[in-house]
């Protein structure tokens, strides 16, 4: 008898977190996991094939109390072991979590090519081109990861890489082709105290504060000075990385928190600084206003329009920089949309790329039409090639043109410029070294290229369109790959 009670209670007990789903719901936007809905049997009028994989992945994601075992056995882990739970998240000293995709970085391990880091820096250049050629100033600044600043913390096992990694590699090609880069690293190292979260990956509002005064140091504005300003610390913070790995757990991070108060305000409807699209404005010095600012605190004028390309880290970055500009737009849609900068009326663009994410630099091309160039160099043609060329008139009076190049002929320093040869016209212009679609695995990085052209300023003709590029100091055409008709 006793024998049947126990088994009962065992499956019982299995039976929990399955009858429990009906009222239990997990927050799986805590462990930074998309929320996929109950798959149903049939799916656009046919039976759905995945549809019991889709049941094991549901039930999965959303059994009762998944989320307080799983924090009960990742303290287990932490606390015992030292060790993580989450193949995302590492577990450090004191108490610090780490991003396990910043491993390459730290290690110097998996590196990007001599080629890839040149076309990474030739991306960024276009862009700053193209944003001057439009009036207003630029900025592109790489947030270092929190292990780039605080490896002390880092786990014994796992051992800092010597040598130079990809930002480092960057920084230097950056600096060959003029790019207008502001080191952040340099800045944040120098503050004694924390400037980065110990439960997340990013810095905190200290960090935060830091950059957005070394950014407008950089494009020559005045700004408020927040190391003059009072703050208190709070536990108050979320770290990303402790939901990860403790999606119960309510521990809390310190942040800083200025007591100046914020005088912008959001135009669009925005819920958190995690949204992909912000736009502010700070009219506090309008002629007639009352100005906000409390007592004490200095006056502060506002600068124009500020156009902001960003990712995670410029969730923290999004108040400090609203609140030194009138406009201010912020954005983490990619590619990068140039458009927005004549949109927005931009007097200054920045862009802030996490350290771990410069390889993405190489992924999608920057809505922006492609530079014109003067060329007069001798071209031999290839013969024979494998480069590639994709040509597709994506709205009117916009051409795209994509594909890979002959790295036969196609040095690590190369440009990639894109010919038109008409039979009344030459038009040469230069090409983003990028792949033109992120998700095609099979595009070499090293080698893809694309570029939007204005079909609407080419003068009538019948155009043949070729690739050159450089090899040992000489220019090489692929001969025609593409036609273009202006009628």
């Amino acid at each position: 008898m006793k024998k049947r009670i126990f088994i009962a209670l065992f499956f019982l007990i299995l039976l929990i977190p399955f009858v429990g789903m009906s009222v239990y719901h997990a927050d799986l936007s805590i462990e930074k996991k998309h929320e996929e809905a109950l798959p149903s049997l049939i799916r656009n009028g046919r039976i759905n094939t995945d549809f019991f994989q889709g049941i094991t992945d549901y039930v999965a994601d959303h059994f009762a109390f998944r989320q307080e075992l799983i924090t009960a056995d990742a303290e287990l882990k932490a606390e015992i072991f030292h060790s993580s739970a989450n193949d995302k998240v590492i577990v450090g000293k004191a108490g610090w979590l780490f991003f396990q995709e910043t491993m390459n970085d730290y290690q110097k391990r998996n590196l990007l090519s001599d080629r890839e880091i040149h076309n990474c820096a030739a991306v960024v250049r276009l862009i700053q081109q193209g944003v001057e050629l439009q009036g207003a100033e630029f900025a592109f600044t790489v947030a270092p990861n929190k292990n780039t600043l605080y490896g002390k913390y880092m786990p014994d096992r796992f051992q800092a890489g010597s040598g130079e990694g990809n930002l480092e590699h960057l920084i230097t090609e950056m600096k060959e082709q003029k790019v207008h880069y502001v080191d952040l690293q340099m800045h944040l190292r120098k503050e004694k105290k924390q400037v980065y979260h110990k439960l997340d990956t990013h810095w905190n509002n200290l960090g935060a504060s830091i950059a957005c005064e070394t950014l407008l140091d950089f494009v020559g504005k005045d700004h408020i000075h927040y190391e003059n300003e009072s703050y208190t610390r709070k536990k108050n913070f979320s770290g990303d990385l402790q939901g990860m790995l403790f999606p119960k757990s309510t521990k809390k991070d310190w942040n800083v928190i200025y007591d100046r108060p914020w005088t912008y305000e959001y135009v669009n409807s925005v819920t958190s600084t995690e949204q992909m699209e912000i736009q502010t404005e700070n009219q506090t010095e309008k002629a007639g206003q009352k100005d906000s600012v409390k007592e004490g605190h200095k006056k502060q004028k506002k600068h124009n329009s500020l156009v902001m390309y960003r990712d995670s880290f410029g969730n923290a970055l999004v108040p400090f920089m609203a609140q030194e500009y009138s406009a201010g737009y912020f954005t983490k849609e990619v590619p990068y949309d140039l458009s927005l900068v004549d949109t927005h009326k931009a007097d200054d663009v920045v862009i802030e790329l996490a350290q771990r994410q410069i390889p993405t630099l190489l992924e999608g091309v920057p809505y922006m039409m492609a530079p014109g160039v003067a060329f007069d160099q001798d071209v031999e043609e290839t013969g024979q090639t494998t480069a590639t060329m994709e040509t597709e008139e994506v709205t009117e009076g916009v051409l795209r043109i994509s594909g890979e190049t002959d790295k036969r002929w196609t040095d690590d320093d190369s440009e990639v410029y894109i010919s038109m040869y008409g039979k009344k016209n030459l038009l040469m212009f230069e090409a983003f070294p990028s792949v033109y679609d992120p998700m095609d695995e099979k595009a070499d990085r090293a080698y893809s290229y694309g570029a939007y052209i204005d079909t609407s300023a080419l003068p009538r003709d019948h155009y043949q369109i070729e690739v050159i590029t450089k090899k040992d100091g000489s220019y090489y055409t692929t001969g025609f790959l593409g036609k273009y008709v202006v009628t």
